[in-house]
């Protein structure tokens, strides 16, 4: 059995959570605003007693609390299912206070039966509406989707063919809601500064080139030329930008995949790598070792300890997955400029900073009835699925786009 964290609502720790949340806005999230667009709380409210998911984009580590502000906004109360590993930060304090607000676990890949039970469980008894986040990454792009994963669809379905046996006239629903960032000021200034410290820290200086486009593909050619000598990879002498961040993402994750002696599809993309290689790692990780005699615990935490180290590898490839040469095309908002610097601060510092006070503009998409779709699930179940992911992906595509409308943008050179 897998090292499931169940959820344990705590309505004392929630209320301290909802009195306390503009310190969460305020000092967590340099005092963000979080606006909800249109009618979006609206659509929450006429679906309130219903069984319900909801599926948002994932851009920002931080888009579980802006999920929460949310709820608070809605007058209503989340479960949340987030990945295992969360759990075990700040030595375990982390998870007690997740679980407590009532967020449980999930072994991306794994076979989680305790969690896959709770997502059930939960959309059947329809008292709380349930925020999964069906990229399963954080992309830490603001106008990027990473293709979706199926788990959204395959649970819900799963908690429809349940709630039928009792409540055959009832539905389930699955609402996709966009979250935007952008910045509220601009950060040219503040921009240049972050740069200059990261070409501090690459030994480079760039400080007379007045573009900042041009201080940053310089320090990203210098960072990728980094990695590449790290990992031992010679890039080809003919190859161009976008030629070298391939070959490194594929480079590493074949590397992985050969220590883990896991097969990689060949015609998979690296996402599809990365989240093999993935749920490889969490379903080792997590395993439950109390059910193992003492020599066999020892020899499987020994190998945790060691392979804990690809989740770096891992992360890195996913911040590399949205970015390529030209994503940085003029006219180029200062969004896409800081999502480039992020990346180049997670690698030189370990992590990014916030660069300022944010807008984060919410939009809830239409309610999608699964009811529509049982009948043909019932007959063939993979391509309903397929369908309902693919439906999801162009809601929320289209939405993050629409919402891309609502800002003003601010450019720089």
């Amino acid at each position: 059995m897998l090292d499931f964290r169940p959820p344990r609502d705590n309505e004392f720790i929630i209320g301290l959570a909802r009195i306390f949340r503009p310190l969460i806005l305020g000092l967590k999230m340099e005092d963000a605003e979080v606006r909800v667009l249109g009618d979006g709380i609206k659509r929450l409210e006429e679906l309130k007693g219903k069984h319900v998911m909801i599926t948002p984009n994932h851009s920002h580590r931080h888009d579980p609390e802006v999920m929460f502000e949310l709820s608070c906004q809605a007058g209503e109360e989340f479960n949340f299912i987030a990945a295992r590993e969360v759990f075990d930060w700040n030595n375990g304090l982390n998870g007690w206070f997740l679980q407590r607000m009532g967020c449980y676990s999930v072994v991306r890949g794994a076979v989680d039966r305790e969690s896959f039970k709770t997502t059930k469980r939960l959309l059947v008894e329809g008292k709380k509406k349930l925020v999964l986040f069906p990229e399963g990454e954080i992309s830490r792009q603001n106008d990027v989707l990473l293709p979706l994963e199926s788990g959204a669809a395959q649970l819900s379905f799963m908690a429809l063919d349940e709630l039928q046996k009792s409540k055959s006239n009832e539905a389930i629903y699955i609402v996709p809601v966009a979250l935007k960032y952008t910045y509220k000021n601009d950060l040219t200034s503040q921009l240049n500064g972050l740069i200059s410290e990261i070409e501090d820290k690459l030994g480079t200086n760039n400080r007379q080139e007045s573009s900042l486009y041009k201080r940053v593909r310089l320090a990203s050619e210098l960072v990728l030329k980094t990695l590449e000598a790290e990992y031992d990879l010679k890039a080809a002498p003919d190859a161009d930008l976008n030629q070298r961040i391939k070959a490194l993402k594929s480079h590493i994750l074949k590397t992985m995949a050969d220590v883990l002696h896991v097969s990689l599809p060949e015609t998979g993309s690296n996402l599809d790598w990365v989240r093999i290689l993935r749920n490889t790692l969490d379903d080792h990780i997590y395993t439950d070792e109390d059910e193992l005699p003492p020599y066999q615990r020892k020899i499987h935490e020994e190998k945790s300890e060691k392979i804990k180290a690809f989740y770096a590898d891992l992360d890195r490839v996913v911040r590399f997955i949205a970015i390529y040469d030209g994503y940085l095309s003029p006219p180029i908002t200062q969004e896409r400029l800081v999502n480039v610097i992020e990346l180049l601060e997670a690698e030189v510092f370990g992590q990014a900073k916030i660069k300022g006070p944010r807008l984060v503009l919410i939009s809830v998409g239409e309610a999608i009835n699964l009811l529509d779709y049982y009948d043909e699930y019932k007959k063939n179940k993979k391509p309903v699925i397929e369908k309902l992911r693919s439906r999801l992906s162009e809601q929320l595509f289209k939405m993050l786009c629409e919402a891309d409308k609502q800002r003003q943008s601010v450019f720089v050179n």
